[in-house]
This record gives structure tokens, sequence and C-alpha cells, in this order.
């Protein structure tokens, strides 16, 4: 097993590294804004100390107009009233941001690094060596430093070969599949070639001990993964509820990315294979939260649920006909520096320090739990010091009274390019990830991941006015450049201190250790 090198002095964890305001319609929407207002606050209890439990759902390629509580479910034909009431319960973020692919998104809430500096700003697709290096000190291996109970149920897509599975990077256990649900299409495809790919096992490890794998990961096990994830979440919930010890309970689930196959009691006629994926990603989630309920422990339990990146309209061989995920109000999707890619469904509930129905559209980023989750837990002094770590501590902001965001921007990059910056109500894009509009690319795809170019100047649009992207203001707003080129700056000389690390590296070289 790889082991992290030391730390750098004082650095901890030496030991192992309006649509945007969402319902499902306007009186709905009027009658949750009146019950608001009506409603007294309640009492805050304390953070700090709280070391609460954590149970972190995300789901796989789902937009953001997918869930009722955000102007879908029963729009889309199939309600969400699981996820809608953790809504009611809890904070729903209307601008939270991702990554603009699967692996970026799993390495910035880990690491609490944007994926560019770990070396994994995209899928790795040509059957290199993949994932997190294991120098990373992973949130699983802070939390678990601080006497945290760990556990990863889901698609990991951090790493798919011994040294860099969960149980290599501080989960004490894990289930599920080291990379993508697509790979279950491959064997069908014309043409096939067996001898040039096997399918990827489903897999079970626990830490300090070799992953083993329990079958082949193909479309039959691709459509009863998510019931099996769920059932070990609720088993676990119900463990460890009596346990002394607080726990960390990571559920990256596999719907509703291609191919949506779902569980047989979610496969009904009339219905789209999607609807059927919305149906039972919403069961599942309903189910999750349910357990924290029946076992005492919500007062003491955060629960997050949201999604890895924006909507993936490609339809493999077979899979389905009609739409699948909605990027609502938004444009584009994945691996895109449109809207659509990364702004995403975000719920977080804890009771006594969300304030219940609450709704925030300010700026918050998937990196930011790193540290949020770090000083809830009573570990804020374990964050490395030896590293750039992007995350930003939104503890007073999603628990506290803080009406305002500690975060007013953010950097989008892929295959480490920078797409795109988002600086207040403002976003600005470098290259474009669509072909021009006479040109036509036959992919099976959305237009908006055919081709990149780079823009020779970028493109300013106003996100608050103009959600769909569309009025290009650049040469009436010069003045907005100047904002951007100095994140830009500051970006550039935290690289020149903190070099990123190239994809596959086991860590910086050592002269770029501080």
């Amino acid at each position: 097993m790889s082991r992290k090198p030391p730390k750098a002095p004082g650095t901890p964890g030496a030991s192992r590294r309006a649509l945007l305001a969402g319902g499902t319609g306007l009186i709905g929407l009027a009658a949750s804004v009146t019950a608001t207002r009506a409603a007294a606050p309640p009492a805050r209890k304390p953070v700090d100390g709280a070391r609460p439990n954590i149970v972190f759902m995300m789901v796989d390629n789902f937009g953001y107009g997918d869930l009722g509580c955000y102007g879908g479910g029963e729009l889309r034909g199939v309600p969400t009233p699981n996820i809608d009431r953790l809504a009611t319960q809890g904070l729903r973020l209307t601008n939270f941001n991702v990554e603009p692919e699967c692996t970026p998104t799993r390495s910035a809430l880990l690491t609490g690094r944007m994926p560019v500096r770990s070396g994994t700003s995209r899928v790795e697709l040509n059957g290199g060596k993949d994932g997190i290096a294991p120098w990373e000190y992973t949130l699983a291996e802070l939390l678990s430093d601080a006497g945290y109970a760990t556990a990863c149920y889901g698609k990991w897509h951090l790493g798919s070969s011994e040294g860099r599975f969960p149980t290599d990077q501080g989960f004490d256990e894990w289930f599920g599949i080291p990379r993508s649900s697509g790979e279950s299409n491959w064997t069908i495809q014309p043409g096939f070639v067996p001898s040039e790919y096997q399918l990827q096992p489903v897999l079970e490890g626990r830490r300090g001990e070799p992953s083993r794998a329990l079958r082949p990961y193909d479309r039959t096990a691709r459509s009863l993964i998510d019931r099996e994830i769920t059932d070990r979440a609720v088993a676990y919930i119900d463990k460890h509820a009596k346990a002394k010890k607080p726990f960390f309970l990571y559920l990256p689930y596999t719907l509703p990315h291609d191919p949506p196959l779902t569980h047989p009691d979610f496969t009904k006629p009339n219905r789209s294979q999607y609807q059927n994926a919305l149906d039972e990603i919403d069961h599942n989630a309903g189910r999750v939260i349910d357990a924290v309920d029946a076992a005492g422990i919500a007062d003491n339990t955060i629960v997050i649920f949201t999604s890895d990146n924006g909507p993936q309209t490609f339809q493999g061989p077979g899979v389905d006909f009609g739409g699948q995920s909605d990027s609502g109000p938004f444009r584009g999707e994945f691996p895109s520096g449109w809207e659509g890619a990364f702004r995403v469904p975000c719920v977080i509930r804890w009771p006594g320090r969300t304030t219940p129905g609450r709704t925030s559209n300010q700026i918050v980023a998937i990196l930011d739990f790193y540290r949020t989750l770090a000083r809830v837990a009573g570990a804020a002094d374990r964050t490395p010091t030896d590293r750039a770590v992007d995350s930003l501590d939104q503890t007073d902001f999603l628990f506290g009274d803080k009406a305002e965001s500690s975060r007013d921007h953010i950097m989008y990059f892929h295959a480490d390019r920078l797409l795109a910056i988002k600086w207040r109500n403002f976003k600005m894009h470098f290259e474009i990830r669509e072909p021009p509009r006479n040109e036509v690319v036959s992919t099976g795809q959305n237009a908006t991941t055919t081709l990149a170019y780079t823009l020779p100047n970028p493109w300013l649009f106003d996100l608050e006015n103009d959600p769909k992207e569309m009025w290009n203001i650049s040469t009436t707003s010069l003045w907005v450049r100047r904002p951007m080129a100095r994140i830009q700056r500051d970006y550039a000389a935290s690289v020149a201190k903190f070099p990123n690390l190239k994809p596959g590296a086991e860590g910086p070289p050592a002269g770029d250790q501080a």
C-alpha cells in the first residue's frame, strides 16, 4: 500500500494522508414564500464542536431541472417527494457549483482542491493510471484521523487500481465500481472486441486488505447496484447510530448515468427509462433519509443531496427513447463551460442549524465542503498547509446566521484548460465546447460537447439577467476583465508556489514540496 510522505511542519494528519427559486408552480412557490416569511426562525444550536454524522448522497449526471423542488419532478412526469421534503426541512442552494465531469467533481469534494491542481481535471479514458494521488489528504482521511468511522458505497471514479481505491484514501470500507457505468454498454456495441476490454468488476474492500471482485459490472449488475448501495447504507446507519463514534457515509450513486437501467421494481411501462431512474433516485434517497430519522440521530446528522455534474443527453445502444436529464433554466451539458454543466441541485439538512425551507442563490462550490465539514467535525486544524487548498469554510453561511457566502468566484477547468470564470453574477468564457454554428458534427451528443475552440476574445454574460448565456456583453462591460484578470493572476501565483500535479502522479516531485 502506498504511504503518504511526512507532512510539512505544522501540517496535521500525518497518520494518513423563478426556476431559480424552485417549486412546481406559481401557486406552490407563492405559498412557500408566504410560509417562509410567516415562520419565526428557530434558535440555532452551536456548530463548533458538534461532531455530527455526515451522510453525503451524490447522483451521477443529474440536471438542475430534475427535482420537483427545482422546477422538475411532476413536471417531468415523476414526482420527487422525498428529496422535496428534505428541501423543506433544510437549505436549498440555487447557485451550487460542481465540476464539468465525474472525476473532477469527486476529486474536488474529497481534496478541497481544484482538480487541475491534482491532475484530475478530466476522466482518464486511455487505460492509464487514473484517480487522485496517494499523496492527497482526502476528506475521508481527515475525518478518520479526527475519530470518524468512514464508508464509501457507490461509484468511486478516483482510481481503479490497488493503492488508489477508497480504502487506500481514508475509508474503512467500500463497495461499488471503480469507474463509469457507461462501460456496461461497451460489450453490446457492434464491432466490440472482447480481447481489448474486460468488464470492470463490482468491488468490495476493507482498509488494510485488497479489494475483492464480487461480479462483473454488466447491464444486469448495472440495474441492481443502486438498490444494493441503499441497502448497505441503511444497514450502516442502523449499526453506527448505536456506536459512540461519529460517521462519514459517502454515497456516490450510479444513476442516472447512461445507461439509465433501473431496478426491476422501477422499470414501469409507459415511462421513459429516465423517468424510471428519477423515481428510483428519489426512492433510494428517501430510504436513506428515513434510516437517519428512524435511528434517532437526525438532530446530529448532516444529510446532503447533490449531483456530480449536469445532464448527459447521449443515448447509448438500446438504452432509451426520449429525453434524459434536464438543465432547467441553464444552457448546456457536461463537459462544457456552460452553466448547465456544473450548476446542480444541492439540498442540505442539519436540524437546529439549517433553517427549514431556506433558499439561497449565493455562490457555493463543492470544493467548500472540505473545510466546512472539517470544521463542524472539530478538525479544522487538520487541513493541510503544504499545498494549495481552494476550499472555503462556509460553516457560518450554511449553518449559521451569515447571509452571504464566503465565495465570490469559481474557476472552471477541463483537461487542464481554463473554460470559464464565474465572478459574482458575471461569467467569462475563454473556451467554448461546441462547433461553429454552421458546422454539423454527428456524435449522438448535444452540440455543446462536440468540439472545443479557444475564443480570440472572451465572452461575458450576466447570469442573473441572462441565465442561458445568450447575450455576450464583453464589449460593453470591459471593466469586468479587471477582476477576472486578478483571479487569473492569483491562481498563477499559487501554482508558482505549489505546482500542479500531473495526471497519474503519485505526488509532487520532491523539489516541489513546501
